[in-house]
């Protein structure tokens, strides 16, 4: 089940999901109230953080806040809606739409400017959609009703209105007051549930917006052990979210990011002083500049996308940790993350010549994981080189199918297996990366993974020279053939030399141009476009693809080893 988004900007708008395998029970909606809580009794509460509890909004959307207009995403079109809504809504057949209008994405521009301006009609609006959600649900409900971080993105929203009644800073009427009550008691009744709050990042949602209920209406019964448990298990998920190495657990760089700024958030409000989240925030902060390429934007790994961090990119030490000549001319930082599997070879903070390589072999879990082990994605000459395929999304179609298959990524893929997504539910292998080395002028990065399925093993050396060439060295054993594959980035142009096994990129104005080599034991192959089957695509946006070239180096059964060279012509 897909249970991960990628929250853009803020984490203001989430980016995908497929449907889950199985619904909870939905909780009574009706509940008795038998618990003293009322508007007005706890004047002078100090007001909580919107954005602490992953209320927030941009400019434009606090403007329109009034609008009966729904558009969570901008690849999407406007919804226009009006009061009852249709929960079960499906406008544009997309399950992240669905979660985004069940997690009540409507009403953060609205709580967002009420904040700012205490204008009651900001409250009122926000009441009334929470009470359409309600009094549809009473009898029914619709696939994502009940999805854990939906589940918790509602309930912080209940404990932000309920605590402006009770501080008496907002009116609300009788009905309105118990119908909030009424939903703030099935939050916490479902949220409190053995096993509803996952040990995925969405679980960080659900216990929050557990903790906001309980800390704004301590009242309620499941009260009583719920800030244990949303402590307890705030912990957990950070211990499980990121590595000893400091590097988020879930394949993407993108989730560094998306996880760091939660907990960063989660960790202002003072609620959880009895965990330990700041040493381990302080490793994740340490590194964040690495895990981006030499234009501060992160590598298109896993379910990532290509977003530019220039306040992390410009924490980068301006000292090298070695140097490739005599001259100390072309010199590198260079990172391995060992326990996450990612190696970075790249210039230091302000260099001449900026270039950066990131190499990756990982495996920690079946979340976000794409088939890319010991792929790697090349920056060099004020562009990227070679490139993964991207995210693309979560919804699942030949593109999502292409982008979780093995020859969609800078690695191997074995005749007639190139699986969609990782086998299994564990053990994981973990990190397949080892130590770089310098041998000869060259950073060497390498690793060695054995594939799920049939008996085969994938080993890979990358010799690199900034400036001059990359080499990359396969050795393989497997009874069928292989394939290489190298995928440009959109915009580089590559052809044919005319001489087997050579082909030439041209990488555009004012860039170098690269010679390729490829194994003589091997045939090339170019993919542009492709559609039948899908090949020479790169995930540019969420949801959209572009054009690009591919080489795939077709090596037949019987070879057990393959080098391609990259040299720069200038």
């Amino acid at each position: 089940m897909c249970r991960h988004f990628i929250l853009a900007g803020i984490l203001l708008v989430a980016a995908g999901c497929t449907a889950p395998s199985q619904e909870p029970a939905p909780p009574s909606l009706q509940a008795d109230i038998a618990f003293p809580a009322h508007p007005g009794d706890q004047p002078g509460a100090p007001a909580l953080d919107p954005a602490a509890l992953m209320i927030s909004s941009n400019r434009a959307a606090r403007e329109r806040a009034m609008d009966r207009v729904f558009q969570p995403r901008g690849d999407l079109p406007e919804w226009e809606y009006a009061l009852p809504l249709n929960w079960s809504a499906d406008p544009f057949g997309d399950l992240n739409w669905q979660f985004q209008l069940h997690a009540w994405r409507m009403l953060n521009p609205l709580a967002d400017q009420y904040a700012r301006q205490h204008d009651q009609a900001y409250f009122d609006r926000a009441v009334d959609i929470a009470r359409d959600w309600k009094a549809w649900h009473t009898d029914r409900s619709a696939p994502l009703s009940w999805q854990d971080m939906a589940t918790g993105l509602r309930a912080s929203m209940l404990a932000y209105l309920i605590r402006e009644a009770r501080a008496g800073r907002a009116a609300i009427s009788d009905d309105g007051w118990g119908d909030l009550l009424q939903l703030a008691r099935a939050h916490g009744e479902i949220l409190t549930r053995p096993g509803f709050i996952p040990d995925d990042n969405h679980g960080i949602f659900a216990a929050h917006g557990l903790m906001a209920l309980c800390q704004t209406i301590g009242e309620m019964p499941e009260c009583a052990s719920g800030q244990s448990l949303a402590v307890r298990r705030m912990e957990e998920l950070f211990a499980g979210q990121f590595l000893e190495d400091g590097v988020h657990a879930e394949h993407s760089p993108d989730y560094h990011w998306f996880a760091m700024t939660v907990f960063e958030r989660v960790a202002s409000t003072g609620w959880y002083a009895q965990t330990r989240f700041d040493a381990g925030l302080a490793r994740a902060r340490a590194a964040a500049p690495f895990l981006l390429h030499a234009d501060g934007h992160q590598p298109g790994l896993g379910d990532s996308e290509r977003t530019l961090r220039e306040s992390d990119h410009a924490r980068l030490p301006a000292t090298p940790d070695t140097c490739l000549d005599e001259d100390g001319d072309n010199c590198v930082l260079l990172r391995h993350f060992d326990q996450a599997g990612y190696v970075i070879a790249r210039s230091v903070r302000g260099a001449r010549e900026p270039h950066s390589l990131f190499f990756t072999c990982g495996w920690q879990s079946t979340i976000h994981k794409h088939p890319d082990e010991l792929s790697f994605e090349w920056w060099a000459f004020d562009g990227l080189i070679l490139a993964d395929s991207g995210k693309y999304g979560y919804t699942p179609d030949d593109t999502r199918a292409f982008v979780l298959s093995r020859a969609a990524h800078n690695t191997v893929s074995f005749g007639g297996r190139e699986p969609h997504q990782p086998d299994g539910g564990g053990p994981f292998p973990g990190a397949c990366t080892s130590e770089p080395r310098q041998e000869d002028g060259a950073i060497i990065l390498s690793g060695a993974y054995d594939p799920p399925g049939p008996a085969a093993r994938h080993a890979r050396e990358i010799y690199y020279r900034p400036g001059e060439s990359l080499v990359v060295r396969d050795r393989v054993e497997h009874r069928g053939g292989f394939s290489q594959w190298f995928h440009f980035a959109p915009g580089i142009d590559v052809s044919q030399t005319g001489r087997a096994g050579e082909l030439r990129a041209d990488l555009g104005a004012s860039r170098p141009s690269l010679g390729i080599h490829t194994d003589p034991a091997c045939s090339t192959r170019l993919h542009h476009g492709s559609r039948q089957p899908m090949q020479g695509w790169m995930s540019t946006g969420y949801g959209e693809m572009t054009a690009r070239y591919t080489l795939e180096v077709v090596c037949p059964a019987g070879v057990a080893g393959a080098e391609a060279r990259f040299e720069v012509v200038r």
